[in-house]
């Protein structure tokens, strides 16, 4: 496993941006990193769930951990569409907003009907606030 040495995120903006880099990437298996694979990526992302445990409730990272689990899972299959639709809702989990990517068929996750839709700020870009 050749994983994103030193780039374990910190905060919740970093971890949407391995998301989004994942999302663009995994397909291909070439990973801007030379020294990150695949796997490698999935275990930094998973690494990041665990550093912000304390800032998003431990039921929420459980089920980011898993919904990260399936989508490793659809990418290994060749089931690019699927793995990138289930890491926009990862994203989503990981923002507090609800799901829309993934198909509701096979979505099996818990969805709060109090989390809000993604809204036009959720979209500007915040630079390295701390979120």
């Amino acid at each position: 496993m050749k994983y994103r040495e030193g780039i374990i995120a910190k905060t919740i903006s970093q971890l949407g941006a391995e998301i989004s880099e994942t999302i663009l990437y995994a397909p291909t298996g070439r990973f801007p990193q030379d020294d990150c694979d695949l796997d490698g990526a999935f275990y930094s992302m998973s690494r990041g769930v665990e550093n912000l445990r304390k800032r998003i409730e431990n039921a929420t990272a459980d089920q980011i951990l898993d919904m990260l689990s399936q989508a490793k899972a659809h990418y290994e299959a060749g089931e690019y569409r699927l793995a990138s639709d289930l890491m926009q809702d990862i994203k989503m989990a990981v923002m507090g907003r609800k799901p829309w990517a993934y198909p509701r068929e096979l979505y099996r996750w818990h969805v709060s009907s109090s989390l809000p839709e993604l809204s036009e700020a959720d979209l500007l870009d915040k630079g390295d606030e701390d979120d």
